[in-house]
């Protein structure tokens, strides 16, 4: 039924997923605005490639967790296929913790092909990470940061993880 919807960023085991810069670098931003709630959104482009999002406001008040009612979940899905782009992950943020699922995300993660993204703000600088559902498991996924839809300038841009 959601097979033009839906997309499988991980189709290929071989392939690195992409996320626009400037996206990101718009994400980030947002993310820090809701601080010191946690931010979600529903991640859009094609294939591998995050190009573009729908911030998607919680219907929890808890500044450490986030839920989307079904009516607002069901009108960004409408809005995705309208763009004639895919859903092709999440991102939500964690405002004081690492960025690493917690149980509530590991319950609540109902898309196994969809890359799930966790941006962190426990540390110094702001930490972004992909993970695959795996096996039961979350499996951290290496990704790059790419120009892919034309956006111009690197400043304020989020800086690569060092591990």
């Amino acid at each position: 039924m959601y097979d033009d919807l839906i997309g499988r960023p991980f189709a290929s085991q071989n392939q690195g997923l992409s996320f626009d810069r400037h996206t990101a670098k718009r994400l980030l931003a947002e993310a820090q605005e809701a601080l010191p709630y946690e931010y979600s959104a529903l991640l859009t482009g094609h294939g591998s490639m995050v190009t573009g999002y729908l911030a998607m406001r919680s219907s929890s008040h808890d500044r450490n967790s986030f839920s989307w009612d079904a009516p607002s979940f069901f009108q960004a899905l409408a809005s995705v296929r309208k763009a004639g782009v895919q859903w092709v992950g999440i991102l939500h943020s964690h405002p004081t913790s690492p960025p690493v699922p917690s149980k509530a995300d590991q319950i609540g993660w109902h898309y196994p092909q969809l890359a799930y993204w966790i941006l962190s703000f426990a540390g110094g600088m702001p930490d972004l990470r992909l993970y695959q559902w795996s096996d039961g498991r979350f499996v951290e996924r290496p990704y790059t940061l790419a120009d892919i839809v034309g956006s111009v300038g690197s400043t304020g841009d989020m800086p690569p993880r060092s591990d």
